[in-house]
């Protein structure tokens, strides 16, 4: 039989344990006890895997109203049936036996078909108990089961229709992790935990559940004095049971108003609340709103439009550029991926993404991504346009997938590519769980020829273990990480400290999020490899990735050709112009394997040799203390004029020398004495910053242009500078948009993003051609414009602004107001001068009120 089930005859008697096993053997397995004792030490053995016990009252050691005392002590075993059997047929005993917890009396002798039918009904009866027990209940917490929970909810929301409640919802921050770190066990003595308390402050005044792994549920009475103190309490319980382990719960609460609302709804609803606050530190609980069903009713729009988008085209590939930085060579690009919705309009991916990694729809998009950026690399060899590589995002989802290194296979094969064309970035957190799959998919795949790259590494999961654990090639910096951490001594330690590591492993190192030219030259002191943000480019269309590819492969053209006209020769000259013969021999000595050394020995001599060879000379090394050394600078810059030439001086420690150096255009300052191992390093690192700064140059325009409004940014504006202090009777005018924020989270951001294109379209209607446009920032823009030269025709040009604005759909009681501050600019003034005068303006505005919007003054 494929299950048989067990009884326990408990019996002194020999003849009559005889009997009663020879009756029950041919329908059960029969184990046998002489006393309470024995049995009991059985029931340790078996447990629940005893159906019924058949118990005598009378027996020596242990009797059976003792045995039933233990029996219904222990929880893991009093649910089990009990009949009792004996030869004395008083009222007295049953009562007695029944009192002390036994199911059924039977009588002595024994009948077989009386004592089967009866064994047959009460474990029937047991089983289906049992079995509705498991459905009404948590096997691990003993609370209701969601199913049960929803049930319940229902039946009390129907039976009491005036009553107000509330559905409570809990969940346990990083649940996984402590499942992970102290075992299944010390999870469930947590869940356990969690239940109990539950059900303790409810007492009769509400129901639990538990919904899923961590999150449990509660129906009680509404209440309006909700407040921290009430969940600290409650984690302070629950904390106390587990030592230095600090267990973190936030709870969601959704009052029931809509009846019609499923029960799961409310308990997602309640939960959404719960999820908002996840991470914040000293938030325990928050109400479920309008903005929160906003989001959700949002989650629910993108999830019903998600197919279609894909199926229609919708979602779009954008490619931001990566740069070797030694040299400043286009390498290679990271694809992203936008969802150009034909009603919302172009939608970042942390608006959709995180929604398709819970849904599970992210698996199709990133195969979508993959095909396309294929297609692309393809159709560029075709083309003749050099060879680059793209990264491309590998979800955790995928990873799981079992067919993804066949798919990932076939489509290089398909498409006639080298795997190592494609790097698969794998998000550092996925590489927390370390599961086995993981590991040997990543291998598969390496194997394979992909190159494996770690997202993110330095945004708070890193460890040791897991780089020498983990296949990968290649290490991409968190954006954070480089933003902040290499600004400060410290940080730049780490990463340095980061490097050297990745070197000693043989992985290359990608830094992301690089914005200044500060940053760019940190990394490249410390030796990283590549780099890609917004100093370089912002993600962009493809057509827009394809003018670089282009630009770069016509840099390669004149390059193959320069290098055709001088075949036979160094066509790299290093000019060392210094008045001591002997350095000038030492420095020959340092670069004659790289350069053609050119050497001058007065002002004149460098002079001349510039004039002789304007574009073949790639460095110089300059000495301040020779006569005429600022001449020489001059020239080098008039010679060269946008496309200076690095030039390392010379001299003594001197401040006001090496200041003097710096603003005429030297790109680094020597110390003399110094090695000359010393001075080539600086030469060369000279070189590539000049490099890459070139190269730059063609997307110069692409980063100083705000993405969404097309206006210039900041990085535009102060570009362009120079170009501004050149000109006469401009007015700067300061405009911003208040209470930009509130207008977001009441109409989305959606509609945020209309609002700034169509203030941006006002600027550009009010203003003429040649004035500058730029969008400062979120809120804030500035206009720039010509020949006006009084405040009166400023205010004008001012007010014609606001009005238009005033009288456009978007104000409302409710809506963004819109201040101004204006001031007039002449030649002297530094812009940034002129923009602060403009703030305090504006600002002075603001604190007016916002129906006197157009009363600045200048």
């Amino acid at each position: 039989m494929l299950f048989e089930r067990k009884i326990l005859v408990v019996e002194d008697n020999e003849i009559n344990r005889a009997a009663l096993c020879v009756i029950l053997s041919s329908q059960y397995t029969v184990l046998e006890a002489e006393n309470g004792a024995q049995a009991l030490s059985l029931l340790e053995k078996y447990r629940e895997g005893i159906s019924l016990i058949l118990l005598d009252i009378v027996m020596p050691v242990m009797d059976g109203y003792t045995f039933l005392k233990h029996l219904k002590a222990d929880h893991r075993l009093n649910s089990i049936p009990v009949i009792v059997t004996t030869s004395n047929n008083s009222e007295v005993d049953e009562v007695a036996a029944l009192s002390n917890g036994a199911t059924d009396f039977i009588t002595k002798p024994y009948r077989a078909q009386v004592i089967l039918q009866r064994a047959a009904g009460i474990i029937h009866l047991r089983e289906t108990s049992v079995l509705i027990h498991q459905i009404q209940y948590d096997r691990v917490t003993g609370v209701y089961s969601k199913e049960y929970f929803c049930q319940q909810v229902r039946d009390i929301l129907f039976r009491n229709p005036d009553v107000k409640y509330d559905i409570l919802c809990s969940d346990i921050e990083d649940f996984k992790l402590i499942n992970d770190t102290f075992g299944m066990d010390a999870g469930d003595r947590l869940l356990r935990q969690v239940a109990e308390l539950c059900t303790q402050r409810l007492g009769d005044h509400g129901i639990c559940g538990r919904l899923n792994a961590d999150q449990f549920a509660c129906l009680l009475e509404h209440r309006e004095d909700y407040a921290d103190e009430m969940f600290t309490q409650s984690d302070s319980r629950i904390n106390s049971g587990f030592g230095d382990l600090n267990v973190i719960i936030k709870y969601g609460i959704y009052t029931v108003e809509d009846r019609e609302v499923s029960v799961e709804q409310m308990c997602d609803r309640a939960l959404l609340a719960a999820n908002n606050i996840k991470g914040k530190y000293g938030k325990h609980f928050a109400l479920y709103d309008d903005k929160l069903r906003g989001a959700l009713l949002r989650r629910q729009a993108i999830t019903d439009g998600m197919e279609t988008a894909l199926a229609t085209g919708q979602f779009e590939v954008y490619l931001q550029p990566k740069y070797q930085i030694r040299d400043g060579r286009l390498t290679g690009a990271e694809a992203l991926v936008r969802w150009n919705h034909p009603k919302w309009g172009l939608q970042p991916p942390a608006e959709f993404i995180p929604i398709f990694e819970r849904n599970g729809f992210i698996t199709k998009l990133d195969q979508y991504v993959w095909e396309r950026v294929c297609s692309l690399m393809q159709e560029w060899d075709k083309s003749g346009y050099p060879s680059i590589n793209i990264s491309v995002n590998v979800s955790r989802i995928d990873i799981y997938n079992t067919n993804l290194v066949d798919f990932l296979t076939g489509l290089m094969q398909r498409y006639g590519l080298s795997p190592s064309r494609l790097h698969l970035e794998i998000t550092e957190s996925a590489y927390t769980d370390t599961s086995r799959q993981l590991i040997e998919t990543m291998g598969a795949l390496r194997r394979q020829g992909f190159m494996i790259e770690m997202d993110d590494f330095g945004s708070g999961y890193s460890s040791l273990n897991m780089l020498t654990e983990m296949p990968i090639d290649v290490l991409k910096l968190d954006m954070k990480f480089i933003q902040t951490e290499i600004t400060r001594p410290t940080g730049q330690g780490i990463l340095r400290f980061i490097l050297d590591l990745a070197r000693w492993m043989k992985l290359s190192v990608v830094a992301e999020g690089v914005e200044t030219q500060e940053q760019l030259e940190r990394l490249q002191n410390a030796g990283c490899d590549y780099a890609q943000g917004y100093y370089f480019a912002k993600p962009m269309p493809v057509e827009n990735f394809v003018s670089i590819l282009t630009a770069q492969a016509l840099a390669a053209n004149i390059e193959n050709s320069r290098s055709a006209c001088s075949a036979g020769r160094l066509d790299r000259a290093l000019l060392v112009a210094d008045e001591d013969e002997e350095y000038r021999a030492h420095v020959h000595r340092t670069f004659t394997d790289c350069f053609k050394v050119l050497e001058a020995a007065s002002c004149e001599e460098a002079v001349g040799i510039l004039g002789r060879h304007p574009y073949q000379i790639s460095a110089v090394i300059l000495s301040l203390t020779i006569q005429g050394g600022a001449d020489i600078l001059t020239a080098i810059q008039k010679e060269r004029s946008a496309w200076k030439t690095p030039c390392v001086a010379t001299g003594p420690l001197d401040m006001e020398l090496e200041r003097n150096a710096m603003e005429l255009g030297a790109t680094d300052y020597a110390t003399k004495p110094h090695d000359q191992e010393s001075l080539r390093r600086r030469v060369l690192r000279a070189m590539s910053t000049h490099t890459l700064q070139v190269r730059m140059r063609s997307l110069q325009d692409e980063a100083c242009r705000d993405t969404m409004t097309g206006l210039l940014n900041c990085r535009g504006l102060y570009t362009i500078t120079e170009s501004l202090w050149h000109e006469s009777s401009s007015v700067v005018c300061l405009f911003e948009l208040d209470d930009l924020k509130k207008f977001n989270e009441k109409y989305g951001y959606v509609e945020g993003d209309h609002l700034i294109l169509h203030f941006a379209s006002l600027l550009r209607a009010h203003t003429q051609v040649d004035d500058v446009l730029v969008r400062l920032g979120g809120d804030e823009f500035l206009a720039v414009m010509y020949n006006i030269r009084s405040m009166k025709v400023a205010h004008m040009k001012e007010m014609a602004i606001l009005r238009a604005y005033n009288e456009s759909r978007y104000v409302d009681p409710d809506s963004v107001s819109c201040f101004a501050g204006t001031v007039l600019w002449n030649a002297e003034e530094p812009l940034d001068e002129i923009i602060g005068r403009a703030r305090e303006i504006l600002y002075a505005a603001k604190a007016s009120g916002k129906e006197e919007y157009f009363l600045q003054k200048g």
